[in-house]
């Protein structure tokens, strides 16, 4: 069978970019686009192929949440207890892998704040030791968020943070985990720095969503200023990870 990836978007800003797109396309895959925020405002469609045709799924992020009612995301969570039933690898990113947590039997919820720029993550003994997570060498990650989820009882939690809430309390959330062969993230492992630049522009309303302790320009400009530095040492190692991934699974 030919490897077939499915790369699934939430919001036409995310995307896998071309630091993970090389990767897939360097070892043959054929990237299979399926854009849900294109099924209109009622996200009434999931157009998705049988889990059985696919080799990967990479589901990227966006400002729906897992636990909303829409068919799209109902279809979703269906979908993806196919895939980890037939031992399908996932990749979840953010949205991607809050559902990917629900549907494994964790929960989604609000974090009392809202993450828009580097965070600082714990790395666990489990991550430390995982041949695909103890890639990530930096413990500093792009962060875009409002939810986080729980780690299902039968995953493995390879990362842990801290929320700083609006309140000006700190809330820890799990960052990371394993199922199987498949990943789910808090953060924003496929990032590069053309994605961030144009997230400046056309997210710029979500830095507000930070609370009133925080101010939104000078938020963007830092997270900026800071991703531009550092994006070579975490597109390298990130990029090593999603290789490790695949490695991991087989493919």
């Amino acid at each position: 069978m030919p490897k077939r990836a499915l790369i699934i978007r939430h919001n036409e800003h995310e995307t896998l970019g071309a630091n993970y797109t090389s990767v897939l396309q360097d070892r043959g895959f054929e990237l299979m686009p399926l854009n849900v925020f294109e099924s209109g405002p009622e996200f009434a469609d999931f157009d998705a192929p049988d889990a059985s045709d696919l080799s990967l799924i990479v589901a990227l992020g966006g400002s729906l949440s897992a636990n909303d009612e829409f068919p799209a995301i109902q279809a979703e969570h269906r979908f993806f207890a196919e895939a980890t039933a037939a031992n399908i690898p996932i990749f979840g990113v953010c949205l991607g892998a809050q559902i990917l947590a629900r549907t494994l039997g964790g929960a989604v919820e609000p974090t009392g704040g809202y993450e828009f720029g580097l965070r600082k993550i714990w790395i666990t003994e489990e991550g430390s030791r995982d041949p695909v997570f103890s890639k990530l060498h930096v413990p500093l990650v792009p962060t875009l968020h409002g939810e986080h989820f729980t780690i299902p009882h039968s995953a493995t939690e390879l990362a842990f943070g801290y929320m700083l809430c609006r309140d000006g309390t700190f809330k820890r959330q799990s960052m990371a985990f394993r199922h199987g062969n498949s990943y789910g993230f808090q953060f924003e492992p496929q990032l590069t720095l053309e994605e961030l630049k144009i997230w400046n522009v056309e997210l710029a309303a979500d830095y507000e969503l930070m609370g009133s302790i925080f101010n939104p320009k000078f938020e963007a400009d830092a997270n900026l200023r800071e991703f531009t530095t550092y994006s070579p040492i975490y597109q390298s190692q990130s990029r090593a990870m999603f290789k490790a991934f695949l490695d991991n699974a087989n493919l």
